[in-house]
């Protein structure tokens, strides 16, 4: 999984309720367990129960990807076995580039559709204006019209966060506005001017300080690292389930805590009972 993929999908995990208002203009009243530990394992990005008794399934895209419509129908299939539902389904492309995600397959004895969104059509000022930091977050991904008053409201939210918060999601808004160069160099521009990430109290924050490069590359850098830390444990945990490979051997080739694959195998197994 990508960086810019890996911080949406932690994103989505504190559901960004305004957002699937805006995509269904329905509120969500239950959230469904979106792994599907069948044959191999899957987890979508989102599923969720909405006011109107339907189930919607929503993934989320940063890059044009040709497989997206035969990855939908197999989540179209999955959910629909566990909830007895068809779901209503989505892909909300939140990439830079056009986008060229194809709404369906139209196959010689199948024809099969869903819904393609570019964040950038919505009217995201719900986001913006939103209690929840996520959807602020997430906001940056719009067509933001006035972006210094926009980093002004999420300076202001960040203020009321504890520091491990504010940390955490200071790294979340820099990978995902690297995904919006204009509005990377706005935000660059508008830190800079504050000399520091936040207006905050300097003995109350260990940012303060440090300086705007060397805060904004520390964030980047640790937001690539746990990208590559998670993907290095899967493909860890891969190699121990395909091949019957010796935990400690594993371990010690990938360098990697040999309790740590044993929770994470722990956990596959679970998930499959």
């Amino acid at each position: 999984m990508g960086m810019y993929d890996k911080t949406l999908r932690e994103l989505f995990q504190d559901v960004p309720y305004k957002l699937i208002k805006l995509l269904t203009n329905q509120n969500i009243v239950k959230v469904l367990d979106s792994h599907f530990p069948k044959v191999e394992e899957r987890e979508a990005d989102l599923v969720v129960e909405l006011e109107n008794n339907e189930i919607f399934h929503l993934e989320i895209q940063s890059v044009n990807d040709s497989y997206m419509p035969k990855r939908m129908l197999y989540y179209y299939l999955l959910i629909d076995k566990v909830y007895k539902k068809e779901p209503i389904q989505m892909v909300l492309y939140v990439g830079e580039k056009n986008n060229t995600i194809k709404n369906g397959l139209n196959l010689k004895n199948l024809t099969y559709t869903y819904q393609v969104v570019n964040i950038q059509d919505i009217d995201c000022k719900e986001l913006i204006d939103s209690d929840s930091i996520n959807d602020n977050i997430i906001a940056i991904l719009c067509n933001i019209k006035n972006p210094n008053n926009f980093f002004e409201k999420i300076n202001q939210k960040l203020l009321n966060l504890n520091n491990k918060e504010r940390e955490n999601y200071l790294r979340k808004l820099i990978i995902l506005a690297r995904l919006r160069p204009n509005i990377y160099q706005n935000l660059e521009s508008f830190y800079k001017e504050k000399k520091m990430p936040f207006i905050i109290e300097p003995k109350n924050d260990p940012l303060y300080n440090k300086g705007w490069n060397e805060a904004w590359n520390e964030a980047w850098n640790e937001a690539w690292n746990e990208a590559q830390e998670s993907r290095k444990i899967k493909d860890a945990v891969m190699m121990i389930k395909e091949f019957n490979l010796p935990i400690e051997v594993i371990a010690e080739k990938f360098e990697i805590d040999k309790n740590i694959l044993i929770e994470k195998l722990k956990e596959n197994i679970e998930n499959r009972n």
